[in-house]
């Protein structure tokens, strides 16, 4: 799908629960899939996992967003897929990464700034009302705190 040019910037995110815990092996795989797709239609993003759930930010164009994330949505390796945030960006976060990834263990997301335990009352609070400025905050916590395995 080309991409016409000049474009507007769009970003998604979302979470999902594994449908089982991936192994390493399956969690490259997932990586590996996922650069390819993102380089084929013009994405970046981060993609992080912790325990069983993953987090997951797109930006491209809207069209080749929305392509891929109905692809996603599709995917039997997770369930419980949920829209964080869906709307234009001034400018990509990711730009330097096809797809960044991290393995975070539960007690290392206690500590960034904007967290929220996703089973707390305002956790769902935080996404009605839209708060990107903190979910950007949270993953540029986890970018920054934890390297990125490329």
């Amino acid at each position: 799908m080309p991409l016409p040019l000049p474009y507007s910037l769009h970003h998604l995110a979302y979470q999902s629960t594994a449908t089982s815990i991936p192994s390493e092996q399956e969690l490259e795989d997932m990586l590996t899939q996922a650069r390819a797709a993102n380089l084929e239609y013009g994405l970046t993003g981060v993609l992080l996992y912790s325990q069983g759930r993953f987090m997951q930010v797109l930006e491209g164009s809207e069209e080749a967003v929305h392509f891929i994330y109905a692809r996603i949505e599709r995917d039997t390796r997770h369930h419980n897929v949920t829209t964080l945030t869906d709307g234009p960006i001034s400018q990509r976060s990711f730009a330097h990464w096809s797809m960044g990834f991290n393995v975070m263990q539960a007690e290392h997301f206690r500590h960034l700034p904007g967290y929220l335990d996703p089973n707390s009352p305002a956790f769902s609070a935080c996404i009605a009302a839209n708060d990107t400025t903190a979910l950007h905050t949270l993953l540029t916590a986890f970018l920054t705190e934890e390297p990125i395995r490329y």
